[in-house]
């Protein structure tokens, strides 16, 4: 009995006991403070532990680069600056995992008293600044956009002592606005500082990196490790006075108040969550800009190299995911739910007999694709099935419904991703049908469970509901005579109608009803709508109008009776091409909303949406006729200087000043648009080189001369391009925004040609 004991301890220990941690390390770029957080309380909260890993944070040594500690093999993970891209350059085979700050807290620091206020003031002076402080982009954009070279600077080894500022052992000091001038403070030393942002150049910072041997021979090691730290700055961030004691008492290497840490952290949290981007984001498209403004700068680039910088994970990704998205998809293979009944929605492929294509299929590609999700289909043989499925958390989302109460018990909903109109079909003979009220009294053929049932019988209860399993069964009913009407959405009428070749029928009328095409999601799993959410916001006009046409305009052939089908046809068509509506009886309320989709808000120019799709339109056009189109990139210079002079109303009513400047010197075949901030786009087709070029001068002497109020003079630089042959889209625009930057380092007020 005693041994048999002692096995049946040691089967009980075997299946309780954990596998060991594994052992990894992370470098830290500076003295301990609450720049580094997160790697703190993932450790002493244990995060780490609970994702298997036993880490060890390597102390800050100003003679060991992070860079170098990882490649070399003698740390796991390092955490460096925008000048890892310059590392990738080189041959350093190092990945970018994850940026904590969206906006670097790097300043320039010297005392008052010696007046440094510009990059030009540094000339000449003792800087100490860090060999990767040097090669940061941020710097050295900043400088050359001066007109400040290097070598015109006299680096000095760094102290890390704030106080050699105000005991003279250095003129400036390369550190975070979050921490010396706070230190410095305290002392009654008063200082100024300049900081790259101020002159347009605002990067990356604190970017968690690692080889891409750890990621290839270790890749859930990295998820797990990555996961973890940001968990730990969720935490940090979320109590940061409680964060900043804990730094105090464990990891005060420079012996910091409690007061500066609490300072630095809430500073930090701005930084990490800038332009309400989630903790960590990091995407191709930003280090695509850094490296171009190398390029510019003569710092060789290499595009291959670039492609393979950001860890696979997210590096696809264009959906910018917190923390918890991103382990939710992790650990969860999203099981998706469709009839084949649904056309132009959702039917079966016409190559594949299981495969699910249509309008909603095509968006659902679209947001896997940019989430990286991991995806089954479950095949459902009505909508009542459906509706169960995610009742009984058999499946997680179904692709096209709409919000109605009775649903809300056990599910979430999307945003809209599409909205029609509810049109009414009826017997070929019957006349135009202004509205619902017309159909009182009558059998009116709808689908079983669309919640289009709910609001006509709530609005219209004389009208006879037939509940019919899907649309196409609807109009066989009608076209027999044995409804007066059927009731769904245009794009499902229409494209039933048409592969029917239901002839005896046609759209009468329209109903004050419209359909948002949302997706259901099983109740309990709120992050997954969060991320369809996010997703969905992604997907631009030029998007969806190529899935709107690919299964809505052969819709109307010559078999539908043109004489009025199709002016109210064609109107739709339109209107679904741009997501908006114009027609169907609700002109002004259309109007307002093709104005929110497609207009800035501020200088009512086209806003970013309509540029794309008119860059689309444009791009299309001259791969078929060869026909050019030019491209012109435009920016304010020290526009953030009238902000802080004058104030943001003053800086936004210059905008809408320009705006109109613009929009007076253009032709009526061009397009301008706020391209983003206080840059703004021209799009001129058939229009070359010469003839954009023409247009910017224009412009530049227009502004020039303009008398703006409150700040009377104001300059722009410019960047050009023209389309070339084998060119994309992003080639056109890359060269206008390359000339742009490269118009703005080398004095502004400039027009370059990309």
């Amino acid at each position: 009995m005693k041994r048999y004991g002692i096995i049946l301890f040691l089967c009980i220990a075997a299946l309780y006991a954990q596998p060991p941690l594994e052992k990894v390390s992370v470098k830290l770029q500076w003295a301990d403070q609450f720049q580094f957080a997160g790697y703190y309380v993932a450790k002493e909260k244990g995060f780490y532990h609970d994702a298997g890993l036993d880490v060890t944070l390597q102390k800050f040594d100003p003679k060991k680069l992070a860079v170098d500690e990882v490649m070399a093999g003698r740390s796991t993970y390092g955490i460096g600056r925008s000048s890892l891209l310059v590392d990738r350059m080189k041959g350093k085979d190092v990945i970018a995992l994850a940026a904590i700050f969206q906006s670097s807290p790097f300043i320039l620091l010297s005392k008052k008293s010696l007046d440094i206020q510009t990059p030009r003031d540094l000339i000449g002076k003792r800087i100490m600044m860090t060999e990767d402080f040097q090669d940061t982009i941020s710097v050295r954009a900043m400088l050359n956009s001066q007109d400040v070279r290097m070598g015109q600077l006299k680096f000095l080894e760094h102290s890390f002592n704030p106080l050699d500022i105000a005991n003279g052992k250095t003129d400036v000091m390369a550190c975070y606005i979050s921490n010396e001038p706070y230190v410095l403070k305290e002392k009654g030393i008063e200082t100024n500082l300049i900081s790259p942002e101020a002159y347009g150049f605002d990067f990356y910072s604190d970017i968690l990196f690692t080889s891409e041997d750890e990621v290839r021979h270790h890749p859930k090691r990295v998820r797990a490790f990555v996961d973890a730290t940001l968990k730990g700055w969720e935490y940090a961030f979320a109590h940061i006075p409680e964060t900043a004691q804990l730094i105090r008492e464990r990891y005060n290497t420079q012996n910091k108040s409690l007061e500066s840490l609490i300072y630095e952290g809430k500073v930090l949290k701005d930084l990490s969550y800038h332009g309400n981007q989630p903790l960590g984001a990091i995407t191709v498209e930003k280090f695509r800009r850094i490296s171009d403004i190398y390029r510019v700068m003569g710092v060789p680039q290499n595009e291959k190299r670039l492609e393979g910088f950001i860890y696979d994970d997210v590096a696809h990704l264009s959906v910018a995911m917190s923390v918890d998205e991103r382990s939710f998809l992790h650990i969860n293979t999203i099981r998706y739910t469709s009839t084949f009944a649904w056309p132009p929605f959702n039917f079966h492929s016409s190559e594949q007999q299981n495969e699910l294509q249509g309008i909603a299929a095509d968006f659902w590609k679209l947001i896997v694709e940019r989430t990286g999700m991991e995806t089954a289909f479950v095949p459902s043989p009505t909508w009542g099935a459906i509706l169960d499925s995610i009742k009984t958390k058999t499946a997680d989302v179904t692709l096209g419904t709409s919000i109605s109460k009775d649903k809300e018990a056990y599910a979430l909903f999307s945003k809209p991703y599409a909205s029609f109109p509810n049109v009414i079909v009826t017997d070929k003979t019957i006349d135009f049908i202004p509205g619902l009220d017309a159909l009182e009294g009558k059998r009116v053929a709808i689908g079983q469970g669309y919640s289009i049932i709910e609001r006509i019988s709530a609005k219209y209860p004389k009208i006879v509901v037939v509940e019919v399993e899907d649309t196409r069964e609807g109009l066989k009913l009608l076209s027999s005579g044995r409804v007066d009407a059927v009731v769904d959405i245009l794009p499902v009428v229409a494209y039933l109608m048409n592969a029917d070749h239901f002839l005896d029928l046609k759209i009468s009328g329209t109903t004050e009803f419209n359909f948002d095409v949302r997706m259901m999601i099983r109740n309990d799993y709120p992050q997954l709508k969060s991320i369809i959410d996010k997703a969905i916001d992604t997907i631009t006009i030029a998007e969806r109008q190529k899935i709107f046409n690919r299964y809505i305009a052969v819709t109307y052939q010559e078999r539908v009776d043109y004489s009025w089908v199709y002016g109210i046809s064609f109107g739709a068509l339109f209107i679904i091409a741009f997501f908006v509506y114009r027609q169907f009886e609700m002109g002004k309320y259309n109007k307002q909303l093709l104005q929110m989709a497609t207009t800035d808000p501020l200088t009512q120019l086209a806003n970013r949406m309509r540029l794309d799709d008119k860059l689309l339109e444009c791009h299309q056009f001259y791969q078929r006729l060869q026909r050019n189109y030019s491209v012109m990139i435009l920016d304010l210079d020290n526009f953030k200087r009238i902000n802080d002079t004058y104030g943001h109303l003053i800086g936004d009513k210059t905008l809408v000043r320009l705006s109109r400047i613009l929009r007076d010197n253009i032709r009526d075949i061009d397009i301008v648009g706020r391209w983003g901030g206080e840059e703004f786009m021209i799009i001129c087709p058939e229009t070359d080189i010469e003839g954009i070029k023409h247009l910017a001068y224009k412009i530049q002497e227009v502004v020039n001369a303009y008398n703006f109020p409150h700040i009377h003079t104001l300059t722009c630089s410019f960047g050009i391009s023209e389309s070339r042959e084998g060119d994309r889209i992003e080639n056109v625009v890359g060269r206008a925004d390359s000339a742009l930057y490269r118009a703005k380092e080398e004095g502004k007020n400039r027009i370059y040609v990309g």
